[in-house]
């Protein structure tokens, strides 16, 4: 019997070997959970295209969102592991397990990592006419005034809203949080005076900070970042934290080694041409390109990490 069962395998095996030699012999349809027009999606558009041109096969975009990407997660989780459904997926991936508790998929094993492409930290800002100037000033006040201070997120249990309490709990402040539906509106909440802080990856608010429609106080980054030197990091102001806002692509569990390595090489490749650094460049992201397992242990790491805000500060989701 167990002679049958090794034979069964091996069979299956090979099959699924012979395969992924061909790989990809259709369309491949990345599951984009993240809505049309966000960094997510203008990040992956970017690299669907640039994978079909790089191994003229044809890699496409398909938006399917809601439930802060648990539909398009939960779809592609429960997919063929044939690498022909991809998912494109964030840093905020790793907030879902301590947010939603059980999930109908298994964050840690239904997925597997391919690679994680970009990052980029987030930044902390704050309106032109604010009396704040420095990290400092806004973190004496909040001392001071506990609670009078208020933040903007794209809502509750979003990543910026959980950078910002991880912030608070390393300078020791009580800031209140306001949730908005998305981060474009967290984004015109600053703008129109209505929000003290806010905090969103760099991309999002690049553009603002050079035209000086907001001012920049910290970034998360653990070092000075190349796309705003100029702007200080929250370790050299005196808060040890630091995180990045990455973005990254994941296969249905049991897709096969070849099929990850194909996908993962050629990224590496794409990454690798001349011609993608100043389109990234402008967005102020830094490539990647890291291997699966080290994506799973940054997936690990995270998922500790926002899990365990996510319990001190009794953070339910919107």
């Amino acid at each position: 019997m167990n002679v049958k069962k090794t034979l069964a395998s091996l069979m299956l095996g090979l099959i699924a070997f012979a395969a992924s030699a061909q790989y990809p012999d259709r369309v491949v349809k990345v599951i984009n959970p993240f809505a049309v027009g966000g960094s997510g999606d203008i990040m992956q558009r970017l690299f669907a295209s640039k994978l079909t041109e790089r191994t003229g096969k044809t890699f496409i975009v398909e938006n399917k969102t809601g439930a802060a990407g648990r539909i398009g997660y939960e779809a592609v989780a429960k997919s063929p592991a044939d690498g022909h459904t991809l998912v494109a997926t964030d840093a905020g991936y790793t907030v879902l397990p301590g947010l939603y508790g059980k999930l109908p998929w298994d964050p840690a094993n239904d997925l597997v990592p391919v690679t994680i492409y970009a990052r980029t930290p987030f930044v902390l800002v704050v309106p032109p006419n604010s009396p704040f100037k420095t990290l400092a000033d806004l973190l004496k006040y909040a001392k001071a005034n506990p609670g009078k201070v208020n933040f903007g997120s794209a809502g509750g249990g979003s990543i910026n809203h959980l950078v910002m309490e991880m912030v608070s709990r390393e300078a020791n402040v009580q800031m209140t949080h306001i949730p908005y539906k998305s981060m474009g509106e967290s984004l015109a909440g600053m703008l129109s005076g209505s929000l003290d802080v806010m905090a969103t990856g760099v991309p999002t608010v690049l553009g603002q900070i050079k035209a000086g429609k907001v001012i920049p106080l910290a970034l998360t980054a653990d070092k000075r970042w190349f796309a705003a030197p100029g702007i200080p990091t929250l370790t050299e102001q005196g808060i040890n934290f630091s995180t990045y806002s990455w973005f990254g692509l994941m296969a249905p569990k049991d897709t096969p080694k070849p099929v990850i390595d194909y996908l993962h090489s050629n990224i590496l490749k794409m990454l690798d041409d001349p011609a993608m650094k100043p389109t990234l460049d402008q967005q102020g992201v830094e490539t990647s390109g890291m291997p699966p397992a080290e994506m799973a242990k940054v997936i690990r790491e995270d998922t500790r990490r926002w899990t365990e805000i996510i319990r001190v500060a009794k953070i339910t989701a919107d």
